[in-house]
């Protein structure tokens, strides 16, 4: 018998594969002195958001495997992961479809003024007709960081739904979607676009990728979504670009820091939307993604090869 630590809330599905095999499933609950305590003798972790550094992870000294609950990975220390021969892995595909749907549909109440056109309505009543009108999006021009599979997902959305031109840059991309235009030049697909939505992983080639200059390049009209990580865009260059009028509005599932401080300008701006890392969190999803994480950590502890690894 294995005693796997889950660090978070996950959907049930998968701890009860854990414990249909006779394992200990023990629930942190996001407590830190739980799993500083439980880590100790854990043979796997299993979780969400919740940083692993590498110091705490050495005091896991019977650690089999970290399995993500998801695919961005950079909560967890990698480079202490791979001396320590501790395999880690992620959840593919287990959640790009639900993420992709929530940038949807962050774009399209961000060009459809949904939010604060409701929010007159209760308000000043009817008058709120004449609040400033929205933007159509068909065939306007879709810019992409990142086309793997949430970034293939939106591109098939936004070109088959709206028959927007998409424009991407990947320079990792082994294919792209039909009708995606692969280019090596970012600041192009920055320049260029009406909709500018990150799907890429967090590392430090993308930290605050969308800075100060880039955010200049942007069209005054555009819309930036992102529901990567946070750090990829420099805040404080985007609150000052929105404040400005520099950028037509924001969508942002992710923010560093995160959570975001209550006090955030974003949370006072009606051009901006934010969500708490909320897009993964469909019904669908968590199923998912609970049982391809639970399933990774069974094939590590009886020998075989996971899914997703990336470790």
């Amino acid at each position: 018998m294995a005693k796997i630590l889950v660090t978070e809330t996950v959907h049930p599905v998968g701890p009860e594969l854990l414990e249909a095999a006779g394992h200990q499933v023990v629930y942190a609950g996001r407590d830190m002195d739980t799993v500083r305590r439980e880590i100790v003798d854990a043979d796997a972790v299993f979780v969400r958001i919740l940083d692993l550094p590498g110091e705490l992870l050495s005091a896991g000294k019977q650690l089999k495997i970290v399995s993500k609950h998801g695919v961005g990975y950079d909560n967890i220390d990698l480079d202490y992961c791979r001396q320590a021969g501790i395999p880690v892995t992620t959840a593919p595909n287990a959640n790009s479809l639900s993420v992709a749907e929530h940038a949807f549909a962050l774009m399209m109440a961000l060009a459809k003024n949904i939010v604060p056109v409701s929010k007159a309505y209760r308000e000043t009543g009817f008058s709120a007709k004449n609040y400033a009108p929205g933007t159509e999006l068909t065939g306007k021009v879709l810019g992409l960081i990142g086309v793997g599979r949430i970034g293939g997902h939106f591109a098939q959305m936004c070109g088959r739904g709206f028959g927007m031109e998409v424009l991407a840059f990947d320079p990792y991309a082994k294919g792209v979607p039909e009708g995606v235009t692969l280019t090596e030049d970012l600041d192009e697909v920055v320049r260029r676009a009406d909709v500018l939505s990150l799907h890429c992983a967090l590392t430090e080639e993308t930290r605050k990728l969308i800075d100060a200059r880039r955010l200049a390049l942007m069209k005054p009209t555009a819309i930036l979504i992102n529901c990567a990580r946070g750090p990829m865009v420099d805040e404080e260059a985007l609150i000052g670009a929105l404040e400005r009028g520099e950028l037509a509005a924001a969508g942002l599932d992710v923010t560093d820091p995160e959570p975001l401080a209550p006090d955030s300008p974003l949370f006072r701006m009606d051009n901006v939307i934010v969500t708490p890392h909320y897009a993964p969190t469909t019904l669908e999803a968590s199923i998912r993604v609970s049982k391809i994480g639970c399933e990774n950590i069974l094939a590590v502890l009886s020998g075989q090869e996971p899914v997703g690894r990336i470790v």
